[in-house]
This record gives C-alpha cells, structure tokens and sequence, in this order.
C-alpha cells in the first residue's frame, strides 16, 4: 500500500505526466507508479462518466488489465464467447477465437484510475489542459490555472485534440446509448453483435448489470440527413435490419440522449514524432475501425509500451516506430474488410459465407487481433514487482 503523492513544488521538474486519466493514460501512469517512478495524472472531468466507445473487452485487453491486479469480471463484465455478423436480413453466428467480456467505460476508467492511484500516482481532477510545449529539456504542461513541467509526457486525450496535436479530422460520427432491454438478454447473452448498413454498423452487447450497450457510427453525411437526436437515429437503424428492430424492441434508454463524438478519423496512425518525450498514446497514436473490438486493447497497450519506453529512456520516436509496425497491419486488414461489408454487392455473399463457414469469422476476428511485442507480452504474462 503506497503513502499518498504529494504535490509537486511550483516550478518542479516531475519524471513524468500522462495527460488524460483513459484507459491509456492510466496504464502509463500506473506503469510507472509501480516501478516506483513519481507520476501524475491530469483528467479534465471531476467524476465518473460515461464515453463514446463499444465498451468490448479482447483477451489481449484483458490480459492487461489483469496484470495491472484488476479482473474484469470482478467488477461485473459479462462474459462475451460469441459473434453474430449482420447485414440486412442475413445474419451469421460464429464461435470468438478468444474470451472476451463486455463492460462499461465508465467503471473500467475508474478502476484504472484507482489501480493508479494505490500503487502510488497523483491523480488530478478536473485539470483541463490546454496546451503541452517542449521547452529546453522539459516539457511545458499548461492548464487553464496551472502550469506543469515534465521530463516525459503521454499525451492521453483520446478523441480530444490540443490545439496543433489532432489528427486530420475524419468523416465518420460516433454515437453510444445504455438502455435497458429484455430483448437484448436474450439475443445477447455471451455474444456480441455487428450489423453493418451503407455507411456505417451498429455494435450491441451487454455490460455490468445486463445493461445493453450501444455504440454506432455512420457517415456525418447520414448524420446531416437522418438527424442527431435519438428517435430519428432510432428509426434509421430499426430500416436497416430487423434484427436491430428486434434488438430495440421495448428498449429504454438509460441516457437523456446519445453520446456522441464527431470527425473521427478512423486509420490514422502517428508516424511522425511530437517531440522526443512525448508519447501519444491510445487514439493519439493511432485510430483503429470500432468494429474490431480491439480499440481498448490498443488504448491500453499503448499506454503501458510508452511506460516502459520511459523506463527504458527509449525516444518517442523509437516507441511510435516499434508499435506502428505492427498496428499498420492489423490497420490494413481492418481497413479491407471493413470496405467488403460496406459493399451493398459484396456484404451479403460475405455474411452468407460466415454463415456457411462459421471458422471464417474465427480467423479473421483472429487476424484483426493486436500483436504485442515479445516483451511486452512477457510482462504481461509475468507483473514486475515495485522497485
């Protein structure tokens, strides 16, 4: 059990900060917080919240978590060991290659954030930064009424760009509901669910609490058409397959209206370095489609490379270039079978196939997975203990 942080000295130079209290800025704080290195944690929200996000949970996220001392299922995740593929009115159920769980983004975080601060991390709230400067050998952190320096910053932000940090923006809105819905414990148990339409896809599975989760993305071209608000969303997606209406079906939303974040840019991987000791992690580094369910794996993974990167005194440049290598491939395959199930022509033959040949969804939920490092892996498998 760790004493509590202190605040650093006005002036002080701190080892590290991660700017952003999500899955990837908590894995590199945490990281660091238990090999013994001072770190501090800037969140701009006050409390819990929920975020845009399909809230899916890989084996490779899991993992993670795990060695971070954090169990998923403890905290409530339901259990996910299936996948139904959908388009129209033909549908495809398939055997995952991997355990997989569903839970909220909103008690994960806290959780992480938690985990941070026992191993010895400053978490701060409500700390809205506003802009992250290299300035001779430190790194200039400014908020809107404080000012930090750091000798290595990961800039966290996740779909929350600073000013001259963002990627190019994107054409794709995502949206995200809760609801509660007798249907969905019964279409969704141990499964999750992704029914693609021109445009866009649904992805639907259950949380903590047998609460149905939600997450959608169409083009803001769609959005500008069918509207933002959720019974004209509601009544677009039921048109484009019965077996979203099914899903929906008496359903009651838990939020006064959906979550929603726009321009994301779905692709996009930081190749160029920001400066030699700032790590973006999470979706700063790179943006992987939503309907691969590895979005928190990589969050997560990022976070805890760029740590170690720090332990190591590896560059930025060295640590972008090591897990980009990878990541672009996974990027790729994504990208191909994401254009295929976009295809009005194409998507049906290819859900007739799944249904057909169940082992094709397998292997390419399989070959869509992240590839960690050896090392990485190794620690995964094995925790290091507190220096």
């Amino acid at each position: 059990m760790q004493g509590e942080p202190s605040h650093p000295a006005p002036g002080e130079t701190l080892p590290a900060i991660a700017v952003g209290g999500g899955p990837a800025g908590a894995a590199f704080a945490l990281e660091l917080a238990r090999h013994g290195r001072p770190v501090i944690l800037l969140e701009r929200t006050r409390g819990p919240h929920h975020k845009v996000c399909g809230e899916f949970l890989s084996e490779e996220a899991q993992s993670i978590l795990s060695s971070f001392g954090i169990d998923a299922h403890a905290l409530g995740a339901a259990p996910v060991t299936r996948f139904r593929l959908v388009r129209g009115r033909r549908q495809a159920l398939a055997v995952l290659p991997f355990p997989a769980a569903g839970l909220s983004r909103m008690r994960l975080d806290e959780a992480l954030l938690a985990a941070a601060q026992r191993a010895g991390a400053l978490v701060v709230r409500g700390a809205r930064v506003t802009s992250i400067l290299p300035k001779g050998e430190a790194i200039m952190v400014a908020g809107e009424s404080q000012t930090w320096r750091a000798a290595a910053v990961a800039l966290a932000t996740g779909k929350h760009a600073l000013r001259g940090l963002g990627a190019p923006p994107g054409k794709m809105v995502g949206f995200k509901l809760h609801l509660q819905s007798r249907t969905a414990a019964q279409l969704l148990t141990d499964v999750v669910q992704l029914v693609f339409f021109r445009g866009g896809y649904v992805g639907a599975c259950l949380v903590e609490n047998g609460t149905l989760s939600l997450a959608w993305v169409m083009q803001d071209r769609l959005v500008r058409a069918v509207g933002s608000g959720w019974e004209a969303q509601r009544s677009y997606l039921e048109r484009q397959s019965p077996v979203i209406a099914n899903l929906l079906n008496s359903a009651e939303p838990l939020f006064a209206k959906p979550l929603a974040t726009a321009a994301i840019p779905y692709g996009f991987l930081r190749s160029a370095a920001i400066a030699p000791r700032i790590y973006p992690v999470g979706d700063q580094l790179g943006v992987v489609p939503s309907f691969t369910g590895d979005g928190m794996a990589i969050a997560l993974y990022s976070g805890l490379a760029a740590a170690r990167a720090v332990l190591k005194g590896q560059s930025a440049a060295d640590y972008q270039r090591d897990l980009i290598a990878p990541l672009r491939r996974q990027f790729r395959l994504a990208w191909g079978v994401g254009r295929l199930l976009d295809a009005p022509t194409l998507s049906p033959a290819m859900v007739l196939a799944a249904r057909l040949a169940p082992s094709l969804v397998s292997k390419l939920a399989a070959a869509t997975r992240l590839t960690m490092s050896d090392e990485i892996a190794a620690a995964v498998r094995r925790p290091p203990e507190r220096a």
